[in-house]
């Protein structure tokens, strides 16, 4: 697979305590069997891989796949995420899960044909975003999501979020995508996907906005960042 620039070094933050320093919340979701790389067939989710016929000669293969799910969110394990995801949405994002409500679901897929495999740094359109792995194969390298700066989380201690620094090269760093667990974000928090060295995977992504429009931020569009720029 070609790689189109040069990764940036960053490191790779796999502590539980640290990410949520630095506002990220990672939450088991589904327990794979063993041996298992793929939820899919067990949720009965493998046609989300599946371009749609209005998007099949569209899909070309060059960039990550991406299919819309929000028209058939019924056929989506929905309860079982949200009955995971409320207890930490709870203890760090809303003070009640009536404050906000789905507003878009998507799969992103990601294979070693793809031309560019990365997603360029941006802010989801989201106030919320949830972040789920359903597939990621045993030889899968890269694709990892690259966070830029940290958020202050409800229930971390004061101060916490300040011993990263907000900009700079040493503000970036890495979050690894296991199976079966999400990461869950602030819309506004920057990041990006890093290259796909080898193998596969799918996530399911799951935006959430305030109903309250006045607390709402998620009226941003998605917008790269120059990643070379100085003090990204």
């Amino acid at each position: 697979m070609a790689s189109l620039t040069a990764p940036i070094a960053a490191p790779l933050i796999e502590n539980d305590a640290d990410l949520l320093k630095r506002g990220i919340v990672r939450v088991q979701v589904f327990t794979p069997p063993a041996g298992c790389h793929s939820l899919l067939p067990s949720l009965n989710l493998e046609s989300i891989k599946e371009a749609s016929p209005f998007n099949q000669s569209l899909e070309d293969d060059e960039y990550a796949f991406y299919k819309n799910l929000l028209d058939d969110v019924s056929s989506l394990p929905l309860q079982s995420i949200l009955d995971a995801c409320s207890p930490p949405l709870l203890r760090h994002f809303v003070g009640s899960m009536d404050e906000i409500r789905l507003d878009d679901a998507f799969c992103v897929s990601y294979n070693p044909g793809q031309h560019d495999s990365r997603c360029a740094k941006h802010q989801d359109p989201s106030d919320i975003t949830v972040n789920v792995n359903l597939e990621r194969t045993p030889d899968m390298k890269g694709s990892q999501i690259m966070f830029y700066g940290a958020k202050n989380l409800r229930g971390v201690p004061a101060g916490g979020g300040d011993a990263v620094p907000s900009s700079g090269p040493s503000s970036r760093f890495l979050v690894d995508t296991k199976l079966g667990w999400c990461t869950i974000h602030y819309g506004s928090h920057p990041h990006e996907t890093t290259a796909l060295e080898g193998g596969e995977r799918t996530n399911l992504v799951l935006t959430f906005v305030y109903k309250d429009e006045s607390k709402s931020e998620a009226n941003r569009t998605c917008y790269a960042f120059d990643q070379r720029e100085e003090g990204s």
